[in-house]
């Protein structure tokens, strides 16, 4: 196991699709700064860093990169020696599962600090207050990306391909942030899901979205792991 991690540990910090995921994630949030300073005259630095925090619109980036990491493994054949090698299969999800959501969380902070700094040096961060309650939200927001990243790992895992794999992530991402926000929106089950990054920091929404996203967690992980055991290598 501890080799496993090691091993992805390394392909994942010398991925170029990251870095450049990264660079992607660092450009919209620098931009998503200026334009909040030009167009809105924001002084409190706490409307564009809540609208950030709860942003959902780039979530394809980690979809593809986590389809992409998973993918390749498949493509590559790393999986099927580890399996034949004698690798249990949970450990091989774990493996995987680690970067990928340690990505998720990476790509949606870069977005989140680009946009924060890139304003915060023209208006001043003054009013940059990070209450306990607001601490809970970021949280809370990790959780839920934790959770969207473990649905994507088990769509990677079900379909052990990797340009079927980008395909599906992306047409996923797709309708989650497209359709569903659109059609859904005003919809309790929704809002509360890893779905929808919950929007402010109301105490008890924050419980049941936290709930909800640990639940969502290890459900999505026991599938992953219940579909790629049944799975031939």
């Amino acid at each position: 196991m501890i080799n496993q991690l090691k091993v992805e540990g390394y392909k994942f910090l010398c991925s170029i699709f990251l870095w450049l995921a990264m660079l992607f994630m660092v450009s919209v949030g620098i931009y998503n700064g200026i334009k909040w300073d030009i167009t809105a005259h924001i002084s409190d630095i706490m409307i564009p860093f809540s609208q950030a925090l709860a942003d959902m619109s780039f979530v394809f980036m980690p979809a593809l990169f986590t389809a992409w990491f998973i993918g390749s493994n498949f493509s590559t054949r790393t999986i099927q020696h580890e399996i034949t090698s004698g690798s249990s299969r949970f450990f091989v999800i774990i493996s995987r599962a680690i970067p990928v959501i340690i990505s998720g969380i990476i790509l949606h902070a870069a977005f989140i600090f680009a946009t924060v700094i890139s304003l915060g040096l023209r208006i001043g961060f003054d009013t940059f207050v990070l209450t306990s309650e607001r601490v809970f939200w970021v949280v809370t927001v990790i959780l839920q990306m934790v959770a969207l990243e473990s649905f994507f790992i088990f769509l990677g895992f079900l379909c052990c391909n990797l340009y079927v794999g980008l395909i599906s992530s992306v047409i996923v991402a797709f309708t989650l942030v497209n359709v569903f926000r659109n059609i859904f929106r005003d919809a309790r089950w929704y809002q509360v899901s890893f779905l929808h990054f919950w929007e402010n920091d109301s105490y008890p929404d924050l419980i049941t979205c936290a709930t909800v996203a640990i639940v969502s967690i290890i459900i999505f992980i026991i599938l992953s792991y219940v579909v790629f055991r049944k799975r031939e290598i």
